[in-house]
């Protein structure tokens, strides 16, 4: 988009940069001068640090991107304790001076950059390479969120309560501060974690948006999957907004990033990460359609609204269902859609299942399926389920051609305890024809059989 300040650092810049840098390090602070030391720092510090001042180039004046640094040139670089602060003072003001960014000075900001990465699935070794930030700084306080989170789900005590706690106040206020609203936001507000993750989408794409910007977007193609190309989604999104130029590069990125994606007939749909994430800003719609079917006892509607979602968003929306409804309303409507969507979801389902007594006939219908993972959960929800009268049928499925299955029937057995399938679990245990997997299943089946018939004595 041609009218948005481009913030990015040009070669010359960098390259003045890392003059100054090698200047600081070398004649202000008198360096080594060995052929090694030169070369290290020539080829190692001064790269990393370019490459961490470029990435954070809106923290250059930032207290807590300072102490980043310091902690760089302690723990990665070696340099004595009492000289880091000094020395990272010094290393910023080249950077500073270069750059013509507008700076971020809120302390929390880079905490904040690191968490919301974390939240995305982001790996630690990736975080620190797309920050530039230490390892062991990121692992640290990852691990003073972990220790919060305990203390504080523990004692569910106040922010002053958990400043009055010696090791935690050992974090300071600010980072301490951070820790327990960061903490207790992702328990108590709803859609913390989506939000935070579109936050990242955002500032990957490094565009003027707003969350709810990026939420309409991704609902209008929810609701057209498959059905709009880029131009029909711009102009949707420009009548929206007025901002169809801003769209186009939105969409240009996302695409890119393969957060939307296209399908053969070049029409957009959602990525499986972006309909996990946009899900939850979709329930609160297509809970109020589907109660309003089930309102006047049309299921059929309310299962047409179920079959239209993509995969990722049906998931979420079977979720609110058992939550939101009762148990037999949820059944009925569940059971209406079963075959009907995808293996993913079909597998899913009976998972589902598991929680209704009511479903056991479905189940035992299923134990005959063409599918081995239909087989094998069918298996697991009966035993859930816990009905003897699957007996007969799981005893059977101990034969099946596919060790999942058969592990699953025999786990299912012991869940139920049914001494009509000792022998038969018997028989399982001692062929040493049969996996490892299936023979230890067996086992633990006989042995919670064996439980419950000394807890019973009339068992059989």
């Amino acid at each position: 988009m041609s009218d948005l300040k481009q913030w990015d650092w040009t070669k010359n810049d960098l390259t003045t940069l890392k003059d100054n840098l090698a200047s600081v390090l070398l004649d202000e602070w008198g360096g080594p001068r060995s052929p090694l030391a030169l070369q290290y720092i020539h080829e190692t510090i001064i790269p990393d640090l370019v490459y961490c001042f470029s990435n954070n180039a809106d923290l250059l004046t930032n207290s807590t991107f300072a102490e980043v640094i310091q902690w760089k040139l302690k723990n990665q670089f070696a340099n004595p304790s009492a000289v880091v602060a000094d020395l990272a003072n010094d290393l910023l003001r080249p950077a500073q001076t270069i750059i013509n960014r507008p700076q971020i000075t809120d302390p929390k900001e880079p905490w904040r950059r690191i968490f919301r990465l974390w939240i995305c699935d982001e790996s630690l070794p990736n975080i620190a390479e797309r920050t530039g930030y230490p390892l062991d700084y990121l692992d640290l306080l990852v691990l003073r969120l972990k220790k919060l989170k305990i203390f504080i789900s523990t004692n569910r005590v106040s922010l002053l309560e958990c400043l009055q706690n010696t090791e935690l106040r050992e974090y300071g206020i600010e980072q301490l501060s951070f820790l327990y609203q960061f903490q207790t936001a992702l328990v108590g507000e709803p859609l913390c974690k989506e939000r935070l993750k579109l936050e990242q989408v955002i500032c990957d794409l490094g565009l003027p948006l707003q969350v709810s910007d990026l939420v309409t977007l991704l609902e209008i193609i929810h609701t057209h999957e498959g059905e709009l190309d880029e131009y029909a989604l711009i102009a949707a999104m420009g009548e929206a907004n007025h901002r169809g130029n801003l769209f186009s590069c939105v969409i240009d990125g996302l695409i890119a990033m393969h957060y939307i994606l296209k399908n053969k007939a070049e029409k957009l749909t959602l990525s499986e990460k972006s309909a996990q994430t946009i899900a939850g800003f979709l329930l609160p719609k297509l809970g109020e359609h589907l109660r309003r079917a089930l309102a006047i006892q049309d299921y059929e509607r309310a299962q047409e609204t179920l079959l239209r979602q993509n995969q990722e968003v049906l998931v979420k929306l079977i979720d609110w269902t058992i939550r939101e409804l009762n148990q037999e309303q949820a059944f009925k409507l569940l059971e209406g859609i079963f075959k009907k969507g995808s293996r993913r979801v079909d597998i899913y389902l009976i998972k589902v299942f598991a929680n209704f007594p009511s479903a056991f006939d479905l189940l035992m219908q299923c134990l005959g399926d063409n599918d081995s993972l239909i087989r094998a959960n069918s298996c697991e929800a009966l035993g859930q389920i816990g009905n003897k009268a699957a007996a007969f049928s799981l005893i059977q499925l101990l034969r099946d051609p596919v060790v999942e299955v058969k592990e699953m029937a025999a786990h299912a057995l012991g869940e139920i305890g049914s001494s009509a399938a000792i022998k038969e679990l018997v028989r399982v245990t001692e062929d040493y024809g049969e996996s490892v997997g299936v023979r230890d299943r067996a086992r633990g089946a006989l042995s919670k059989i064996e439980s419950r018939r000394e807890g019973s004595p009339n068992e059989k």
